[in-house]
């Protein structure tokens, strides 16, 4: 799996749920967000480093066991962070290290959010990226 695959399969999805409705881009990312509890981040991870502090509800991301995580009890937020550990986890870890915030405004999940949610989702990134650095091949 390559990332612009990745980012296409995103992409399109949010464009064919927009296309319905917008409120299905919502309903998509909240059942995503269920998914993201199945293997959720560790509570000893849910510390202040790993916290996403500019996302309005708690949202805490870390690598853990060889793999991103991650962990909210807001749906929406949740939803968007299993879609970029998704695309992170997805691909190996060389090709990982190299992804930049630029990469994820190609499937315009920011243009769905609203302002709060943008700020957290853009942060996670960033902080998923300072992380990734630091993760030995």
């Amino acid at each position: 799996m390559n990332l612009e695959t990745k980012l296409n399969e995103y992409k399109s999805n949010i464009e064919e749920l927009k296309s319905i409705e917008s409120l299905e881009v919502y309903r998509w990312l909240m059942s995503l967000g269920e998914k993201l509890n199945d293997d959720p981040l560790s509570e000893e991870k849910r510390i202040e480093k790993n916290k996403v502090k500019k996302c309005q509800f708690d949202l805490f991301v870390d690598y853990e066991n060889g793999k991103f995580k991650a962990w909210s009890k807001a749906m929406v937020a949740a939803g968007y962070a299993y879609v970029l550990i998704d695309i992170f986890n997805s691909l190996k870890l060389d090709q990982a290290k190299k992804i930049t915030v630029d990469d994820f405004k190609k499937i315009k999940m920011d243009e769905l959010l609203t302002m709060n949610r943008k700020t957290g989702f853009f942060e996670m990134i960033e902080m998923m990226i300072a992380k990734i650095k630091n993760v030995r091949n």
